[in-house]
């Protein structure tokens, strides 16, 4: 749960303690407290991402309620205003780089894997013309540790103030940097509604198997091919062409494939469904998928995880955290 209140624990014990929400915005709060004269000052920070909009309509991370749940409890509850810059528009490097040069952000802080766009920006052109008191940080939002810079042959992510990162199979990639903090969560009450009137034991089921994800090669949604029963694919675009080729392999297969599902309606998905299947590989993502159809009341043994995917099997019994 989202809290205003620091309680009395060492920043070490918090981050262990707290929240997607809560770890975040503590470290913020601490990153910041030079920066900050008044407790009532609202804290100015600058989002960088990359993002290109899709059948869904415009609205960035439309996918993720757990993150935007995160970012607007950052705003209401914490006293953050935050500034999306979304370097897929023209003009908008220059006018984040304006922005700092001149002091107004506080903490800057991007989403996005290494040597991906948001990436690129914030080691190439951000972080070298930060102000002195402001802070850079990044969620590398992939399973693959950080590559060495090519000159120097430090690993990248030293290159910010610090990193969140969304499992702790990653936990050794960075036990070099002086603070990288664990955060990641899910949106179950606003976004899922959890405690919904049909449990999942109880819900008339549609479907045999469903699998969730970006009609992309890495999510192996194919998998479902081999599984019998009424079989679901819900998912998104990727790149054209591979997503074509992933949806024309399924319907051929006799699987029904839903597109642009809204995550409000995605409980009901997972409640009609016995198994949920997620045969990503180890870099094909897959966690925020179990964390919700847990959230959604699906037991874990209904979860169906690939073999060769180690990393993903911590949220089938770890905490599950709450944005």
């Amino acid at each position: 749960e989202l809290s205003p209140r620091l309680p009395p624990l060492s920043s070490d014990e918090l981050f262990g303690r707290l929240s997607l929400g809560m770890r975040i915005t503590t470290f913020f709060l601490w990153l910041l407290a030079l920066s900050c004269s008044t407790a009532n000052e609202r804290i100015p920070v600058a989002f960088v991402f990359w993002y290109t909009p899709d059948h869904a309509g415009a609205q960035p991370y439309w996918h993720d309620p757990g993150f935007r749940g995160a970012m607007d409890g950052l705003v209401s509850m914490h006293q953050m205003d935050i500034v999306w810059f979304n370097v897929a528009e023209e003009g908008v490097e220059g006018r984040l780089k304006a922005g700092v040069l001149e002091g107004r952000f506080a903490f800057v802080f991007g989403k996005g894997c290494w040597h991906t766009p948001a990436d690129k920006t914030m080691r190439g052109v951000i972080i070298p013309a930060l102000p002195s008191g402001v802070r850079a940080g990044l969620f590398p939002a992939c399973s693959s540790p950080p590559p060495p810079d090519v000159v120097t042959g430090v690993p990248i992510d030293r290159a910010y103030h610090v990193i969140f990162y969304d499992k702790k199979w990653l936990k050794p990639q960075f036990d070099g940097h002086p603070r990288a903090v664990h955060a990641f969560g899910v949106d179950s009450p606003a976004t899922f509604n959890s405690s919904g009137s049909v449990a999942w034991a109880d819900h008339p089921k549609l479907f045999d198997y469903v699998s969730v994800g970006m009609f992309a090669p890495w999510k192996r949604h194919e998998t479902i091919l081999d599984k019998e029963g009424d079989r679901l694919v819900v998912g998104y675009g990727w790149r054209s062409d591979e997503s074509s080729a992933v949806v024309s392999a399924l319907f051929t297969g006799g699987v029904a494939v839903w597109q642009q599902v809204q995550p409000q309606s995605m409980c009901k998905v997972y409640r009609a469904s016995r198994r949920v299947l997620m045969a990503a590989t180890e870099v094909g993502g897959g966690e925020r998928v179990i964390l919700e159809a847990r959230a959604c009341g699906v037991p874990v043994e209904a979860i169906e995880v690939a073999a060769d995917n180690v990393k993903i099997r911590e949220f089938l019994l770890g905490e599950l955290l709450d944005t």
